[in-house]
């Protein structure tokens, strides 16, 4: 495992964070996201999520305010106390909880999730590392687990983080998870990045 050059990478977006550019919260909400909720309330309604590079925790707030139980992680210490900030303002802060943390060290019990949420910190997960990330989501998710991803899709501009096409990422997840649906931003875009999204089901 490359602990260095993944180290790099957090330390360049607590910087963009400390900054205060943050060009992805300018990304609309794909409807895809909202599918996923619909279909976490009707297979494990109040369930408990995790949000892997949670940033300012907008999605773990979504998933409290739908009545979730969400802990939410993220590399930067400054995303977290923004997190926190955003959860006290929108009262939410008894069912969702952040700590600043790590994809490829996660501090929790096995089998405790039934969500994971990764709204864009997979692309930059180095190749070499993502074994490491993978034996950690499927420790901490349930066997009948859902998850929520959005990559970079090849038509993003090259940069930082990896680029992805569907079959790729399909391809990847393939062994352990089913895609079930399926978006992919329009293009050409208004927005700082295009993304593919996807919904997972863990295949049993």
């Amino acid at each position: 495992m490359d602990r260095t050059r993944q180290n790099t990478i957090k330390s360049h977006f607590e910087g963009m964070y400390k900054s205060g550019i943050t060009p992805w919260k300018d990304h609309p909400i794909e409807p895809l996201f909202y599918e996923f909720f619909l279909k976490l309330e009707e297979e494990n309604p109040g369930g408990k999520i995790l949000d892997i590079g949670c940033g300012d925790g907008w999605a773990s707030i979504f998933a409290a305010q739908k009545g979730f139980d969400a802990i939410g992680i993220d590399s930067s210490p400054t995303a977290i106390e923004q997190a926190d900030r955003g959860a006290n303002k929108a009262r939410v802060e008894d069912r969702v909880h952040f700590q600043v943390g790590d994809a490829l060290d996660l501090p929790f019990e096995s089998n405790y999730f039934d969500a994971l949420i990764d709204g864009g910190l997979f692309h930059h997960i180095l190749p070499e590392n993502r074994p490491v990330y993978m034996d950690n989501i499927l420790r901490v998710l349930k066997k009948d687990s859902f998850a929520y991803f959005s990559v970079f899709s090849m038509k993003n501009p090259e940069g930082i983080g990896q680029r992805f096409t569907r079959e790729k990422i399909e391809d990847i997840f393939d062994h352990h998870f089913q895609a079930i649906s399926f978006a992919e931003d329009p293009y050409p875009t208004e927005t700082p990045a295009h993304i593919l999204h996807f919904i997972l089901k863990r295949k049993q």
